[in-house]
């Protein structure tokens, strides 16, 4: 057999066994490497269009990150060190509006500052809603985040995916976990925060937030992240005291900003094993959870 003969065999055998590489994993985007991580877009693929429906629902979307060992990147509030992680999809076509979700984060403390970070790998969530046109959507993705280790580097991304496509099984199971684990309004059942109050310490930029927590077990592990108004620098909240199924934490009034209608807005983030549930108030005034 010549040498042509067999590369022809060769190529034939490529082509009907072989899947192209380009669309090896048509439900994600290619990996974008940055230092100590890399990050993708993912992609469930297109749902099956019930018989009410006017237009296809959107696909279930999501960005995907891998961190190195020992590497971090931050929540959307990084607490009181970081760069947020946020990501920009106006360049999108198809879309109406996307929005990034983000699971419930943990605590992680360098010795120096407290900060609020997601490790290892992650997957955040993006809310889409199409425009209602024929033209297939793609999803455009300029994302901006820090990356800590030993040092911490800001990190950019430009991503791109098309929407179109058919389902992704692996992808959509990635998804409906990551968006198993997004926090969830609170309602009258454990986990909720019970109550927070101000307590005067000498001067409104001294007093300190009391926030009382009721929780469904008692040896389940448990934490609190606050934020406030944009432009706010606040600590992350510190356990005071846990008894049985109750927990109080504390948080300096300092650093939260106030909107700019003049009221302080505080959203607190409570996460108790796997489940975690927000409420919302304003500081000071009246701030007893509303059922």
């Amino acid at each position: 057999m010549t040498s042509r003969t067999l590369n022809g065999a060769l190529a034939l055998f490529l082509a009907l066994f072989m899947p192209p590489l380009a669309t090896a994993n048509a439900g994600a985007g290619a990996w974008e490497t940055v230092a100590g991580a890399r990050v993708r877009l993912i992609v469930a693929g297109a749902p099956e269009q019930g018989a009410g429906d006017a237009v296809s629902p959107p696909p279930d979307a999501a960005l995907e990150f891998e961190m190195e060992p020992g590497w971090h990147i931050y929540w959307r509030f990084p607490g009181e060190t970081g760069i947020p992680t946020e990501a920009d999809f106006s360049a999108s076509r198809g879309l109406e509006a996307a929005t990034l979700r983000y699971p419930a984060p943990e605590r992680h403390d360098d010795g120096y500052s407290t900060s609020i970070v997601y490790k290892d790998h992650v997957v955040l969530p993006i809310d889409l809603v199409t425009d209602g046109s024929t033209d297939p959507a793609v999803l455009r993705a300029t994302v901006r985040f820090g990356i800590c280790s030993d040092i911490c580097v800001p990190g950019e991304a430009h991503l791109e995916l098309p929407l179109a496509g058919e389902r992704d099984l692996a992808q959509q199971m990635k998804i409906a976990s990551a968006r198993l684990k997004l926090p969830l309004p609170q309602d009258d059942t454990a986990p909720r925060i019970a109550s927070v109050t101000i307590e005067d310490s000498g001067g409104s930029d001294a007093s300190t937030i009391l926030v009382e927590a009721d929780l469904s077990g008692s040896g389940t592990s448990i934490d609190l992240f606050a934020e406030g108004a944009p432009g706010s620098y606040n600590a992350v909240p510190r356990l005071l005291e846990r008894k049985g199924k109750s927990a109080r934490f504390t948080l300096p009034v300092t650093g939260l900003k106030s909107a700019d209608d003049g009221s302080r807005p505080l959203e607190l983030t409570l996460v108790e094993g796997a489940r975690a549930v927000t409420f919302q108030t304003d500081i000071p005034g009246d701030a007893s959870p509303s059922r």
